[in-house]
């Protein structure tokens, strides 16, 4: 007795099987193409220097001081001198904006015994280093923002009652925008998906610089 012959099955195409292929693929390149924008939007940001005016070479001033400061300069060579006194070390300081959880350096070039330079901020970010070399020499201090940290104060000063001090060069440098040259508004730090701050106080302001 033969075994039943069964029909060998057929390959139906159904109407819509291109279609419903290329749907597939079209959603899955879509798919994608939203990962890749996601991580587009997470890139760090680069690194620049936040610190306005660091060469004291050019107007608007930025940094704020006390006491007795003034800027010096011999043909293309700009720096501040100041002479602390009892009540006074002779402080100037400049306001950047930061990202939290971030590093960033401070870099200064100082003459003069009791040059101090550091940086403090509202998380607890509190380091300064000093030389007492009387010729130029460079100082660097290493800063870690907290998780809230939005904005750290860069300063320098002299000591009470000790003798002039000069600072040549300021630089902090770390991951941000580039600053605007009239400063930054008092708007929240920026993130990596955000853009620049608005200027102040115009957009058309220009820094100026001393010969």
């Amino acid at each position: 007795m033969r075994a039943p012959i069964h029909p060998r099955p057929t390959r139906r195409r159904g109407r819509g099987g291109p279609s419903a292929a290329l749907a597939v693929a079209a959603l899955t390149a879509a798919a994608a193409s939203t990962v890749g924008m996601a991580t587009s939007a997470a890139e760090p940001l680069p690194y620049v220097n936040l610190i306005l005016n660091g060469g004291f070479d050019s107007y608007p001033w930025i940094w704020s001081c006390e006491g007795n400061v003034w800027p010096s300069s011999i043909p293309h060579d700009h720096y501040v001198s100041g002479r602390p006194t009892a009540e006074s070390n002779a402080r100037c300081s400049q306001r950047v904006r930061v990202l939290p959880n971030s590093s960033y350096l401070l870099h200064a070039t100082v003459r003069g015994p009791f040059a101090f330079v550091g940086v403090s901020g509202a998380g607890g970010e509190n380091a300064s280093t000093w030389s007492s070399q009387t010729s130029w020499n460079s100082l660097s201090v290493p800063v870690t923002t907290g998780p809230d940290t939005t904005e750290l104060t860069v300063y320098f000063h002299g000591w009470y009652e000790q003798t002039a001090y000069d600072v040549r060069w300021v630089s902090f440098t770390g991951p941000g925008y580039q600053p605007h040259p009239c400063g930054e508004s008092a708007t929240p730090s920026p993130t990596a998906t955000d853009g620049p701050a608005s200027p102040t106080p115009s957009p058309s302001c220009q820094r100026t610089y001393i010969p």
